[in-house]
């Protein structure tokens, strides 16, 4: 059972060399394909490219009138599926997170934020196929990516609560996911 989820690396780079020292230079398909989307997560503030976030961080997108203390009011939901982990963040219009809101709406925290179109701030794909990789016959660098990547997605989280007004957080970590899946997997009994 994985108790610590401290990472004893400082970048999904240093992961990915560990990977390929582990596999005589062979990295899976999932690996890599989440390797990549957290390098991106790594500089989504640094880089020069538009995204979600650098969206509802954008102050000149805020609707004055509709903020709480100055800032917006949010609801983030997580959600893991077949495909991917995703954050979702939802602006609150009339006390209830919005899944739809037209441009301009006159409650709306933003001028323009329509979750419908825009989707997660974070998508990263293949989440749950490592986890079931890294519980059922994983090395050390599957259960460092995926430490890396809740680590990742714990200090985002952070910084949405420290800069705006958080209304709630649903859906499972990536912590939490792997945890379940680690559970399930010890209570089955051989051959099911």
């Amino acid at each position: 059972m994985l108790d610590n989820w401290s990472s004893q690396y400082g970048n999904v780079r240093d992961i990915h060399q560990l990977k390929k020292s582990l596999n005589l230079g062979e990295v899976p398909h999932c690996f890599k394909t989440i390797v990549v989307k957290l390098i991106e997560l790594e500089g989504i503030f640094n880089d020069g490219f538009d995204n979600n976030l650098k969206y509802l961080f954008n102050r000149q997108n805020w609707q004055g009138p509709n903020l709480t203390n100055g800032k917006p009011q949010i609801a983030l939901t997580r959600i893991v599926n077949d495909y991917a982990f995703e954050l979702h963040v939802f602006p609150i219009i009339d006390g209830e997170p919005q899944p739809v809101v037209k441009p301009f709406h006159p409650k709306s925290p933003f001028k323009q934020y329509n979750p419908s179109i825009l989707g997660p701030v974070v998508n990263i794909p293949g989440v749950r196929d490592l986890i079931t990789m890294a519980v059922r016959c994983g090395d050390q660098a599957d259960l460092e990516l995926l430490k890396y990547a809740h680590i990742l997605i714990e200090q985002l989280t952070n910084i949405l609560a420290d800069n705006f007004v958080m209304q709630g957080q649903t859906g499972q970590s990536i912590k939490d996911t792997f945890v379940l899946a680690e559970q399930q997997s010890q209570t089955r009994q051989p051959g099911q």
